[in-house]
Formats: structure tokens, C-alpha cells, sequence
């Protein structure tokens, strides 16, 4: 299962850790599109945290998928890095931590990938392996 999503910083706390050394706590959210599947039009928003280092570092957080008959959540980690031309972008991994209504029981992992248009806005791309309730495991 898949998906592609387009999202908008909501929120921001930066906290100096150093020289060239922030650690970002942020808000965001958007929308999914995965034709086909039961995520497709889902409003998704996401609770990260992330440390940069001259433009590079790690990020953490949870990225929560809301439809009409319930919600997905999954804990994901990853590296965002910024080329030198200053875009910004991530990539990582993430496993399915809790879900309520028709998702409830869901289990997967996968990975994802982000790139910013702007710097607030942004898109991106999930895919893994998924098992909903009552059937059987679906990758693409």
C-alpha cells in the first residue's frame, strides 16, 4: 500500500542548541492521496521533532491519517538534509503504532520520502506493506 501527500507546517518551536545547531519542534498537516486505497483522500497531520546540524540531522515523530471511519497513526524516523542550493528534504522509515474505527488491529512498516517546495510547504511519499484488519497483507 501507498501513497503520496502534500502537507503545511502549522507550527514551529526552535530551540539554539549550539553553532549551527537548532532542534525544531513542529506541527503540520495535509492531505493524502492513495488511489485505491482506504487512506485515499485522508487528512493527515504530523507531531515531529527534528535536530539539524548545519542543515542535516535526524527527525522523529508521528504521522496521524484521519478519515471518516477512523485513523492510523505510525511512529517514523529518518535524516532530513539540505543540498547546498538550500532544498530541503528527508527520508526514513515507519511503523504503524495505533488506530481506532475500521483501522483498529492495523499493522505495518514501510518507508517514506519528503522534499520542500517551500519552507512550509511540502510533499511527499509513503509505501510498505500494510495489513488491514481482516485481510491480508497488502505491498506495493
Amino acid at each position: 500500500m501507498g501513497g503520496a501527500y502534500a502537507g503545511r507546517v502549522d507550527s514551529q518551536t526552535p530551540q539554539i542548541l549550539g553553532p549551527n545547531e537548532v532542534r525544531v519542534q513542529q506541527t503540520a498537516s495535509g492531505l493524502n492521496n492513495g488511489p485505491g486505497t482506504p487512506l485515499d483522500g485522508a487528512k493527515v497531520q504530523w507531531v515531529e521533532t527534528v535536530t539539524l546540524k548545519n542543515g542535516q540531522g535526524p527527525v522523529e515523530g508521528t504521522i496521524t491519517f484521519i478519515t471518516p471511519t477512523g485513523t492510523t497513526s505510525s511512529a517514523y524516523k529518518g535524516m532530513v538534509m539540505t543540498d547546498p542550493q538550500g532544498r530541503v528534504t528527508a527520508k526514513g522509515t515507519y511503523r504503524d503504532t495505533d488506530a481506532t474505527g475500521e483501522f483498529k488491529g492495523v499493522t505495518g512498516k514501510g518507508s517514506f520520502t519528503v522534499a520542500y517546495t517551500s519552507k512550509t510547504d511540502f510533499t511527499g511519499e509513503w509505501k510498505g506493506e500494510v495489513k488491514l484488519p481482516g485481510q491480508r497483507s497488502s505491498k506495493r
